[in-house]
């Protein structure tokens, strides 16, 4: 297992990321799956030069499996929230706010950004669209490769299991 180091602590953060069953929900939508997809690249693109903040090492270890290589960190790094907004206001012009979207994630959301004098409302969207698309099919970032691997398997066409048949018999 490779590790990434946390720029706020000192253990060290799992890079293969937890697996997690996604539910029936996740698969059907190839339109949804297009979606989800880009964001992610999107995503992927936006934190080679600004920050995402992620609850806890899971959801990083899942946003490294799904491709992203910038600065990731952990809100749940032995600071109040209050001193983790403080510290980043200080240190970031702009931040990627990846909370997740259960009740818990919805708080600390909340609390961090009125923390935050940095921006963190123009990438406020990517958020939002992933509630959007993954709402009734997962709660939480670190759930995220799993339900890209369902979705992304669910789009691709498979090929038939037997050949069409054409009415005629085999010779013998």
């Amino acid at each position: 297992m490779s590790v990434q180091p946390s720029l706020f602590g000192p253990d060290p953060v799992p890079v293969n990321p937890p697996s997690s069953p996604p539910t029936s929900t996740t698969t059907g939508d190839p339109l949804a799956a297009a979606r989800l997809q880009g964001l992610i690249r999107e995503l992927t693109l936006l934190n080679e030069e600004i920050p995402v903040i992620v609850e806890g090492r899971r959801d990083v270890a899942a946003l490294r499996h799904l491709g992203l290589t910038g600065a990731i960190l952990t809100l749940h790094c032995g600071q109040t929230v209050a001193a983790f907004g403080e510290r980043i206001a200080h240190r970031f012009p702009a931040v990627i706010l990846l909370l997740d979207w259960d009740r818990r994630g919805r708080q600390l959301h909340t609390q961090l950004t009125r923390q935050l004098d940095t921006d963190w409302e123009e990438y406020h969207y990517i958020r939002q669209e992933l509630i959007a698309l993954c709402q009734s099919a997962i709660s939480s970032i670190e759930e995220l490769p799993a339900l890209m691997a369902v979705r992304t398997s669910s789009t691709r066409t498979a090929p038939p299991r037997n050949p069409p048949a054409t009415g005629r018999r085999p010779s013998p």
